[in-house]
């Protein structure tokens, strides 16, 4: 009674190679690197495809990691599958899925280094 039912993905297979192959997290500087996003339930727009949303990452420096804190990063879903770089090396699995490193120009991030 009253309950919704939904189709959405659950296992993403991201394969390929795409643009600049010279780009490496190893000797980035100025680089964000996004771990994990939070909050996909509340943090996007369906109906616009612009989205919002809190992350846990690192900021790279010479090969360097540093922690940011309270991170937002925050763009258009179209935008941002139209600015993709490259992708850097073989697919890691992860809880939701199998994609390599993804590099992508543009996203508004806010946060502390």
């Amino acid at each position: 009674m009253g309950a919704k039912v939904t189709l959405s993905p659950q296992w993403l297979d991201v394969a390929g190679r795409r643009g600049d192959s010279s780009l490496s997290r190893q000797g980035s500087s100025g680089v964000v690197l996004i771990d994990s996003l939070s909050a996909l339930h509340v943090g996007v727009k369906a109906s616009q495809g612009s989205f919002s949303l809190p992350f846990d990452g690192w900021l790279l420096s010479g090969g360097e990691r540093r922690s940011i804190e309270a991170a937002t990063v925050a763009g258009d879903i179209r935008s941002t599958l139209r600015n993709i770089v490259a992708c850097e090396g073989e697919p890691h699995c992860t809880p939701s899925g199998r994609s390599p490193h993804v590099w992508v120009e543009g996203l508004t991030v806010t946060g502390e280094a």
